[in-house]
């Protein structure tokens, strides 16, 4: 336990408490990825606050790595970054990746594809699952014409809600 495994080797360490298993944790070098295999929202929460590694899987293993929008790397002696502008900058300013696996219906049903036996509707789903789908780029104006749409409409809103209590007549008053 004194340098990072990388196989398939599974070290089980007997702890009596979450805060002794978080002492354990961090009294070592930071891992690069920490599993926790809990459904109590306060051990989650435990190791995700009080411990330092370069992910956290919370209820599963491995599949953080097919997330492309979760960065992958470690800190400290289990990570490398890159040294460039913006990089330097993302090399020292780590973000944990934090990914955790819900065990309700809809996640349970589209989890059984990963074990076997791997029949075709199950390849076909996993295809369907892990395809990269890149937005198009007409996509990408919709907030901008809904600010605009909303702006517009706030312009009639006002003016209808003035004629309604008569605000016209008291500005000129005045």
């Amino acid at each position: 336990m004194m340098e990072e495994i990388f196989g398939p080797i599974l070290p089980i360490v007997s702890v009596k408490s979450v805060d002794e298993a978080v002492e354990f944790i961090n009294k070592r070098e930071k891992p690069l990825t920490l599993y926790v295999f809990s459904s109590d929202k306060v051990t989650q929460n435990a190791f995700k606050t009080n411990t330092s590694s370069g992910s956290l899987v919370v209820n599963d293993a491995i599949v953080h790595l097919s997330v492309e929008t979760l960065p992958f790397g470690g800190v400290g002696a289990s990570g490398m970054g890159g040294y460039h502008g913006k990089y330097t900058f993302t090399t020292f300013s780590h973000q944990k990746s934090v990914l955790v696996r819900d065990f309700s219906a809809l996640g349970e049903y589209l989890g059984e594809t990963r074990y076997p036996p791997y029949q075709d509707w199950k390849i076909k789903r996993m295809g369907l699952l892990l395809k990269n789908r890149k937005i198009p780029k007409c996509l990408s104006l919709i907030p901008y014409l809904a600010c605009f749409l909303l702006g517009v409409a706030s312009v009639f809103l006002v003016k209808f809600l003035a004629n309604k209590f008569n605000c016209f007549e008291i500005v000129q008053d005045m």
